[in-house]
């Protein structure tokens, strides 16, 4: 039990998710929890963040802070909650359609959409082959060739079909199912647009997704939407004489279901969801090498990095693998599993192993997040930050 008792507040009531599929405050009847996944369920101060976080050395478990991101700082001064983790992405980049019922892009975040941005796209069908293209993708191919193009949609579907020739075949079957590729952001404007509207008895369109992209790397106009929260910034105290180093930051925006495969990170992971949720699922650092030694081992790849994601764990039959190791029914007894909802935060400890998917709605969905990963320092121990290195997250 983590204890945030400060002269103001009482400390947050805090519960047990049990492990894997069971949400309840206890295991079932005849298991031990060995380790947790601690929730906080509401908003702590940026003193009480310190309390929980800088004492990495102590602190064995990930913590899930329920409604810790505000879009706008309270109009009350003497608050310090809602300035804790401000996020005015959360209403400025996004609208609610009320007849469509979809999350769309808001006109703010539309007037960036000549914006270049890295894409993953899955192509081939979620319960077949491979080598076979969805049918969503052909749907959309045929929908959108009848459209008007500005400039930028024009630019990214050129970019689109010369990265999709590389992974095909004479016969038109895929060599491969994944893609990385640049292009602007008009191309996941129009593919939201196309599951907004599609024609009846189409599908949505799935598996599309800005990864892992540095929030530096945005639009100048959109970077204060999702500036640092100050529960990194807050200053040093007898208690924690601690600084917190900030080494790379990301946005996650995805059209469901997305995917990130197993893996750990070299800094502490402060992970948000603005919309739409997602469910990680665990391990702490021992249990989580284990089983990623072993899945790569099956997969004939023994000394594979654990920190840098290969392409090939998000390709076919290995992605599957990966998938079903973490997610199947295989899945290790002792995996821990939660869901982190729109303002929800979640902090992973260094070297923990997880897995991310996104979770609710339906296909098609938008699904955003955004993360830090960070460290913290003794400044009277240096005055250097240690090298940089980045991590992956969901």
């Amino acid at each position: 039990m983590l204890h945030l008792t400060t002269r103001s507040y009482y400390a947050p009531s805090m519960r047990l998710l049990a492990a894997k599929r069971h949400f309840s405050a206890s295991a079932r009847r005849g298991q031990a929890l060995r380790q947790r996944v601690e929730e906080i369920d509401f908003q702590v101060t940026p003193a009480q963040f310190r309390r929980i976080a800088a004492t990495a050395k102590d602190r064995v478990n990930a913590i899930v802070i329920r409604h810790q991101a505000n879009p706008r700082s309270s109009l009350d001064p003497e608050s310090s909650f809602d300035l804790a983790a401000e996020l005015s992405a959360l209403t400025r980049w996004f609208v609610r359609d009320e007849v469509t019922k979809w999350t769309c892009l808001s006109s703010e975040f539309r007037s960036e959409l000549h914006h270049n941005v890295p894409y993953e796209l899955i192509i081939s069908k979620e319960d077949g082959s491979p080598f076979e293209e969805d049918e969503s993708w052909i749907k959309f191919r045929h929908w959108i060739s009848k459209k008007q193009h500005s400039p930028a949609l024009s630019y990214a579907l050129e970019s689109w079909a010369a990265h999709e020739i590389q992974i095909r075949r004479e016969n038109g079957r895929l060599i491969k199912d994944f893609m990385q590729f640049s292009a602007p952001l008009a191309l996941f404007d129009a593919v939201l647009k196309y599951n907004q509207t599609r024609p009846e008895g189409c599908k949505p369109v799935g598996r599309l997704y800005v990864a892992q992209m540095p929030l530096t790397d945005l639009p100048p106009r959109l970077r204060p939407d999702v500036a640092a929260p100050k529960l990194l910034a807050a200053p040093t105290t007898p208690e924690v004489p601690f600084v917190c180093d900030i080494y790379s930051s990301s946005l996650w925006l995805g059209l469901q279901p997305t995917f990130t495969p197993w893996h750990r990170d070299p800094n502490d992971n402060l992970f948000c969801q603005l919309v739409g949720s997602k469910t990680v699922r665990l391990l702490p650092p021992e249990a989580g090498e284990q089983l990623f030694r072993k899945v790569t081992t099956e997969l004939g790849k023994p000394g594979a990095s654990a920190t840098i994601r290969d392409e090939e764990m998000m390709n076919g039959a290995e992605r599957r693998a990966w998938h079903e190791a973490v997610w199947g029914p295989g899945a290790p007894k002792s995996i821990l599993e939660t869901t982190v909802n729109a303002r929800d935060m979640l902090l992973i400890p260094k070297g923990w192993w997880h897995s991310v998917e996104s979770t609710g709605g339906q296909r098609g969905d938008l699904n955003v997040s955004v993360n830090w990963w960070f460290r913290w320092r003794d400044p009277s121990l240096s005055s250097h930050r240690p090298s940089r290195k980045e991590g992956i997250s969901g």
